[in-house]
């Protein structure tokens, strides 16, 4: 006689829809009961067929990939990153980008073509019933991967040197960093520019400022001079021509990484829910 669900559940002492949740990597189950119900399914034996059956009249073949923004740093790269995963398990991406939705049309879009799962880059709504991966900030509600922002911030601390540091761009990356920095000391006479490169013409005005609402933005009162020093993200030419560094996020690797949790979610497999990747300075 072939081990159920139920028996599964009654062994661990949860019900059927923990043993389901626990299965489909739903990382709300805390790693206790996450860890008890998993020796049951191995004690036991159990082959999660019933599940693959309901998973398999619902397969669309689909993945979401949604953006937040639109000047996200290298997101033609994570793009690559995930197709090259999602390609190999012969599943076909659909992408959205700010401007193009809401959560609730997200959400009634899923349904509607039973998208098998989503990766969210950004800030992902809260009840979202949908295998889910987000990709940026730290959440307690999804498996996600995030830029090891605190380590970072560690390193630009010691290269700033005692340097006030000043922002440029609204970027998502920019602003994860910034909160990371928010009590950097500014007593130096010199200023670490930090620019995401998502403005166009950004560097030139930094180095130029062209009006009054631009150096109000970034909250400073003069130019990028001789003693000052730069930052980029992922654009370690032209930091390197004007004299500075290069804050290399790793795009491409964190489309790789987001894509095969995901598939391993889909296939019913355990998966870390924290996943942190080092991002790297250049000069």
């Amino acid at each position: 006689m072939s081990v159920t669900m139920a028996d599964v559940a009654k062994e661990a002492g949860v019900d059927k829809a923990t043993v389901s949740r626990v299965l489909k990597g739903d990382p709300r189950i805390s790693p206790k009961t996450r860890e008890k119900v998993w020796e049951v399914i191995k004690r036991l034996g159990y082959k999660p067929n019933a599940l693959a059956r309901g998973l398999s009249a619902r397969k669309s073949g689909l993945v979401y990939i949604v953006f937040e923004e639109q000047d996200l740093p290298q997101m033609n790269r994570f793009l690559r990153g995930v197709g090259r995963i999602l390609a190999a398990m012969d599943k076909e991406p659909i992408v959205y980008v700010a401007d193009y939705f809401d959560a609730d049309f997200i959400r009634s879009r899923s349904m509607a073509h039973k998208v098998e799962g989503i990766i969210w880059v950004g800030s992902p709504p809260s009840d979202m019933d949908v295998p889910m991966v987000a990709v940026g900030d730290v959440t307690n509600r999804y498996v996600y991967v995030s830029p090891f922002w605190s380590d970072i911030a560690k390193e630009i601390k010691k290269i700033a040197n005692g340097r006030k540091i000043v922002f440029v761009g609204d970027t998502k990356a920019n602003s994860m960093l910034k909160r990371e920095l928010a009590e950097c000391g500014t007593d130096g006479e010199n200023t670490l520019w930090i620019c995401d490169g998502s403005l166009p013409g950004g560097i030139k005005r930094l180095i130029h400022p062209v009006d009054q609402k631009f150096l109000d933005i970034v909250n400073s009162d003069g130019e990028f001079t001789m003693g000052d020093l730069l930052l980029l993200f992922n654009d370690i030419n032209y930091a390197k021509a004007l004299g500075g560094g290069c804050i290399y996020l790793p795009s491409l690797e964190m489309g790789v990484l987001a894509a095969r949790l995901l598939v391993n979610m889909l296939k019913n497999r355990e998966v870390p829910q924290k996943n942190l990747v080092r991002l790297t300075i250049e000069f």
